[in-house]
């Protein structure tokens, strides 16, 4: 019986086999068409995650949206409207001060998104009220059918006018191209009340700056049809939106600016802080600033104002015997001029400078002619051969009758004043680029006076060259080599007496306090809008409230080293390198204490030389106390 069981079991499994071979046979076409179709599934659904994969992607970039606030306020401004910007999961509206947020009106076209916000759809046309600091799940559906949602908040400014700027084309663009490039347009200021502080056209909008240009936050030069006061700091026709990129406090220019305001009797830089839209979107807190130029209101070189407005002739360019001048005929040398330092350092810095600017090369530097707009051989001949006997005299003015005759060449406080300028702001700058001369007209007197200052934003240890406070950033300059005079050391002490420290202990005492509460709304706007790109940035600390005490300690540091120094006291020596060429920096040692090799090896650096030694050619030893001042000459080793 077993055996029979056997038979029957194996007599089923071999019919099921058969079955089965038979069924497959027959259906084979079928069980291909079902594989097929399953790939086909999979690849769908790979496509599928792909395509949501990409929206999702598209819109985590940042940018702003057509997707508006339309926003106003009790004054008399007309509605404005400001574009969403959004950014990874983020997005926000960026609100002027004067903005009533019990009046927001979310606007967009409803064609090409759908909005819900903490999942209730909110129409275009809706007034929602703008609480700052609120945060809510804003989703966004597109018409191709991606969606997002977004942490949502509204930020909105406080205590500051807001700029709003349209150009031509509604899109900076081509004004971002290339340097040069400028479009035509149309600013609206806006006070923190709410009213119009100016309403007109603009003949250009251009950037600004050489360095600056890198980086994404731009500075700008806008050009009004006609003169402006702009913000109250009277009428002009070009100003500066200076971007404040490189620094974080957003305060080094301004302390600068007004530093130099407190201790000149002559020309200096005003300058206000401001909102700034262009094209409907937010670009960031700006320091709006009077340009360095010849002009009514600005340094005036001319008795006749239609000079400042006159059109370039725009005669051929010549360029010989290390000067560039325009082939005009004018023989009328009594001036005035407006000049400005370009280094002589490396070659690519002739790139800061247009093939039509006119210039000349003396012997302790590049000078570009700012003002008059054209420059003839007879006056660029006469300019250099007096920059020339000044660079000369200050060279050689070590006695009290050489220093009252280079005082008839130049304003000697102007002079005073750009020396404590450069040690208080140790402005890597200083001496090489941004640095102005102006020379007054014959019939004024002629002479040559320092500033005004510009450019600030890299001073005040927010630069690896400067970072050490008592090692100065920058060259020495004409400023720093008459001072080796004790005449003009003896101005510079008074100057620091009777107006750097009533100055410093009075109208900015109260400064870092007082900027710093006015900024802090605008200034979480700013680093919102420009979170993504901090890789442009030089700054050493995290916060805004980081870095303006790390100001305020650098500043007060430096001031403290600046009255050792003209004092002297005694509590600092000053160390100077001399390089063969003949240029320097100092630094300032304790007395009694190490010269490092770090500070060397910073002016080893600087210099390119190999070797460091003394006046009588000894080579100096590191790890000797400093007990006095020094110069330290640079030599380079030949190696055969």
């Amino acid at each position: 019986m077993k055996g029979k069981s056997n038979i029957i079991i194996w007599g089923l499994v071999l019919a099921a086999a058969v079955y089965c071979g038979i069924y497959w046979y027959l259906n084979r076409e079928s069980m291909e068409e079902f594989r097929e179709t399953t790939v086909l599934v999979e690849e769908d659904s790979h496509s599928v995650a792909e395509d949501v994969e990409e929206a999702e992607s598209a819109l985590d970039q940042e940018g702003f949206l057509d997707i508006y606030a339309e926003v106003s306020s009790e004054g008399d401004v007309d509605v404005k409207k400001i574009k969403l910007f959004v950014t990874g999961r983020n997005a926000y509206f960026f609100l002027p001060s004067y903005c009533d947020t019990d009046s927001v009106v979310l606007r967009y076209d409803e064609q090409q998104f759908l909005l819900s916000m903490d999942a209730q759809v909110v129409p275009s046309g809706t007034a929602f009220h703008a609480d700052r600091g609120d945060s809510h799940t804003l989703m966004i559906a597109k018409e191709d059918g991606t969606e997002k949602s977004y942490e949502f908040g509204v930020m909105q400014s406080e205590n500051l006018s807001s700029i709003f700027i349209t150009t031509a084309n509604h899109s900076l663009d081509y004004i971002h191209d290339v340097k040069g490039n400028y479009e035509p347009g149309h600013l609206v200021c806006v006070d923190a009340s709410g009213n119009t502080d100016c309403d007109t056209a603009l003949e250009k909008v251009k950037l600004h700056g050489f360095t600056s240009l890198s980086v994404p936050k731009k500075t700008y030069q806008v050009d009004f049809s006609q003169a402006q006061d702009l913000l109250g700091m009277g009428s002009a026709l070009r100003w500066i939106f200076q971007a404040n990129a490189y620094d974080k406090s957003y305060m080094r220019n301004k302390l600068a600016y007004d530093l130099f305001q407190g201790m000149t009797s002559g020309y200096a830089v005003e300058c206000v802080y401001a909102d700034v839209y262009f094209n409907e979107e937010y670009a960031g807190n700006y320091l709006i600033c009077e340009k360095v130029e010849a002009g009514v209101n600005r340094i005036e070189l001319t008795d006749n104002p239609s000079e400042y407005t006159a059109d370039r002739t725009k005669g051929q360019v010549i360029e010989e015997d290390d000067m560039r001048y325009v082939d005009v005929q004018d023989e009328d040398i009594s001036g005035g001029y407006l000049i400005e330092t370009q280094s002589l350092l490396v070659s690519s810095d002739l790139l800061r400078m247009s093939e039509e600017d006119c210039l000349f090369v003396s012997d302790s530097g590049r000078y570009e002619i700012r003002w008059p707009k054209e420059i003839s051989k007879q006056q660029i001949v006469y300019l250099r051969r007096c920059m020339q006997q000044i660079e000369t005299q200050v060279a050689q003015c070590d006695t009290e009758e050489a220093y009252r005759e280079l005082s008839e060449l130049i304003d000697v406080d102007s002079f005073a004043v750009m020396y404590l300028m450069d040690m208080i702001t140790n402005d890597v700058d200083a001496n090489a680029y941004s640095t102005f001369y102006y020379k007054l007209p014959l019939a004024q007197g002629g002479k040559l006076y320092a500033g005004p200052v510009w450019d600030y934003d890299r001073g005040f240890g927010n630069e690896e060259r400067n970072v050490q406070v008592n090692v100065n950033g920058y060259r020495n300059g004409l400023c720093e080599t008459l001072y080796q005079n004790t005449f003009f050391r003896k101005r510079v002490q008074e100057l620091y007496h009777e107006v750097f420290l009533p100055l410093s202990e009075n109208s900015l005492r109260t400064f870092f306090e007082d900027t710093s509460a006015m900024l802090a709304a605008s200034v979480r706007m700013d680093a919102a809008r420009w979170q993504n790109n901090l890789d442009r940035l030089n700054y050493s600390y995290d916060s805004f409230e980081d870095e303006i005490a790390y100001l305020r300690y650098y500043y007060q540091e430096r001031a403290l080293i600046a009255g050792e120094q003209v004092n002297e006291t005694g509590a600092y020596h000053m160390v100077t390198f001399m390089a063969p060429d003949g240029s320097s920096k100092s630094c300032f040692i304790k007395d009694g204490e190490l010269l490092t090799s770090s500070i060397v090896s910073l002016m080893t650096s600087a210099f390119g030389c190999d070797v460091w030694t003394h006046e009588n050619g000894n080579v100096y030893q590191l790890g000797r106390p400093v007990w006095g001042d020094m110069t330290l000459y640079g030599r380079v080793e030949v190696l055969e």
